[in-house]
């Protein structure tokens, strides 16, 4: 019998997101620098928010003037799908105690939420440990990668016209990708249907009411959610103590 994968495993697990949080983490630095914020108010961004999209956003926003409560209510609606994502590693992870809840849930991110259902979809042992090094390693990736980004970002002209903040959509494209690959060995071609027609609906429609690059991070999240609640239960794990 195979172990449970622990959390270093789960730091080595996070090692691709972890690379690609360095563009995508260098790339928001770089922009916030750019419309005028110090890397200081970039570091903290990065610690108090943690959100790739929402901190891309708030620097739009404010640079704009928008009023505060605007911004905050943005944030929140478009970050509300981390309720959504937690509810799903409550049923992945049944046994865990409330202070490890209330840490996986905190430091989750999409990205980290899409190498769960991965994981878990190909009956990869993992467990709250795991998670939390998921988190903890993408977490410290973030945070270092918009710093640096921030330093070198008066170096670099215009960077929109590098195409710099289409980063973090390739990496949503790249992990929809995984999940359906893992999802067509795995299970019935039905639910692999189902995911594909609902992302494909849920793109255009929301493409309707806001921008191409939020409409594919929707689109992506809630795909990756209606194939988490539709695969086959699994037996409910042993209880782990962290």
């Amino acid at each position: 019998m195979s172990k449970s994968y622990k959390f270093r495993d789960g730091m080595r697990a996070a090692i691709p997101v972890s690379l690609g949080y360095i563009s995508i983490g260098a790339a928001f630095g770089i922009v916030a620098v750019a419309q005028g914020f110090s890397p200081w108010q970039v570091a903290c961004l990065s610690i108090l928010l943690y959100a790739g999209s929402g901190q891309f956003i708030m620097i739009a926003m404010l640079v704009v003037h928008a009023p505060i409560a605007i911004i905050s209510l943005t944030i929140f609606l478009v970050n509300f799908r981390m309720f959504l994502q937690s509810l799903t590693a409550t049923q992945i992870f049944p046994h865990q105690s409330l202070k490890s809840g209330i840490g996986m849930g905190s430091l989750m991110t999409d990205e980290s939420f899409g190498l769960m259902v991965l994981e878990d979809a190909t009956n990869t042992p993992i467990t709250t440990s795991w998670m939390h090094g998921v988190n903890m390693m993408s977490y410290l990736t973030w945070i270092l990668s918009t710093i640096l980004g921030a330093a070198v970002g008066n170096l670099i002209a215009n960077p929109e016209k590098l195409g710099i903040d289409y980063a973090l959509v390739a990496m949503f494209i790249g992990l929809l990708v995984l999940t359906l690959d893992a999802m067509v060995k795995t299970e019935r071609l039905k639910i692999v249907l189902t995911v594909l027609v609902s992302s494909a609906v849920i793109y255009g429609l929301a493409g309707i009411v806001t921008s191409s690059y939020v409409a594919v991070l929707i689109a992506t999240i809630i795909g990756a959610l209606i194939g988490a609640v539709m695969s086959t239960p699994k037996e409910t794990r042993k209880a782990e103590v962290i």
